[in-house]
């Protein structure tokens, strides 16, 4: 009988200071609020790792994310 192994992908989320998480199981939505939430990130678009914006309905996923922070626009 054959011993089949296994590589699991390694799922990360890349914060805007160029820290890394690394998640346990697929990234959901809600990790990724707690862990923005955690680092004092209030709003932020969540990005792909080909740079394309994702939404909630994008999760959960394998693989790596990027949070970037969003800052609004003042009007004068």
């Amino acid at each position: 009988m054959e011993e089949v192994w296994e590589v699991s992908e390694e799922n990360v989320i890349h914060l805007p200071s160029g820290e890394t998480v690394s998640v346990e199981g697929e990234i959901t939505a809600e990790k990724i609020k707690e862990i923005a939430r955690g680092k004092g990130i209030k709003k932020f678009t969540v990005e792909d790792e080909e740079g394309y914006t994702l939404t909630a309905s994008d999760f959960p996923r394998s693989g790596e994310v990027f949070i970037k922070e969003y800052n609004e626009a003042k009007g004068f």
